[in-house]
């Protein structure tokens, strides 16, 4: 089993909605995921969080850092006033211009880490952000010391960095430009880890258009080729059957995730790339 390459495969959004949750719970248990991200601001993390928990030994389970879609756990006045919750758009216009309210971001990331903990009984494997919010200027610089006096008390975390060299995202093909846009923007994002004292991923795939074609399983299997000792890929499964959410424009795209995950077509798949399904710290 360990000749094979280890790669980390993330589900993002458990607690956004119960289609989500039911879906990351099922490739959990069998084995088709090893990180799972919990945005602790949704309403349904708390409940399906003490079902995730008994799954900690087979799976990572982190935060995922929610200023966008979601709102926050305390105030947040300048970056949302009053109480509009900013499109990542908007995030990233105010983030390049220097505009991030250090102070209450860093105390909204205070606060999401401290529900993650009440939440779980535990601080987070990890942290990444939804839309990739943690590598924006200011966010990144206040959650890199909230993750610094994590490890500083003796934890041990990996955070998402999502660089990755132009000419593996223009081999790859899927996403070019945007893809391109995340990575220019994660540049340096291990380095800020280490300096933390957490780990980072040395590979990030998984930005997709969410469209049909093409499709999930042909990006999958361009996604589980490329270099990284620990590479890392994001996926966003649900599971249908549940109320629908009407403000998730992604879900039709979240079935086919899982459809495909749960499929006997992925494990084919990871035998035919000679990959196995791992944690972070997992060694090999």
């Amino acid at each position: 089993m360990f000749d094979k390459k280890r790669l980390v495969l993330c589900a993002d959004d458990f607690g956004l909605s119960r289609g989500v949750d039911a879906a990351v719970l099922d490739l959990v248990e069998r084995g088709r995921l090893s990180a799972v991200s919990c945005m602790v601001a949704g309403s349904d993390c708390a409940a399906g969080g003490a079902e995730l928990a008994r799954l900690a030994d087979r799976t990572d389970i982190g935060l995922h850092l929610t200023l966008t879609d979601l709102a926050p756990l305390g105030p947040l006045p300048a970056t949302m006033p009053g109480g509009v919750v900013p499109t990542i758009g908007t995030l990233i216009g105010k983030a390049l211009a220097g505009r991030i309210a250090y102070a209450e971001t860093k105390a909204e990331i205070g606060r999401q880490l401290a529900r993650f903990t009440e939440i779980f009984g535990r601080p987070p494997d990890f942290v990444d952000g939804h839309q990739h919010c943690h590598v924006l200027p200011g966010i990144r610089r206040a959650l890199i010391e909230e993750v610094a006096a994590l490890t500083g008390r003796g934890h041990r975390m990996w955070l998402r960095s999502c660089a990755e060299p132009f000419k593996a995202i223009r081999r790859r093909g899927i996403e070019v430009p945007k893809t391109s846009f995340i990575a220019f923007l994660s540049r340096g994002m291990g380095d800020d880890a280490r300096r933390a004292g957490a780990a980072a991923n040395d590979s990030f795939r998984g930005v997709t258009s969410f469209a049909p074609e093409p499709s999930f399983r042909a990006c999958m299997q361009r996604f589980l080729t490329g270099a990284g000792s620990v590479p890392l890929v994001m996926c966003h499964p649900a599971a249908g059957g549940y109320p629908a959410d009407p403000t998730d424009a992604i879900m039709p795209a979240r079935l086919r995730e899982y459809a495909h995950l749960g499929s006997d077509a992925f494990p084919a798949d990871l035998d035919a790339a000679g990959i196995r399904i791992g944690r972070f710290f997992d060694k090999g």
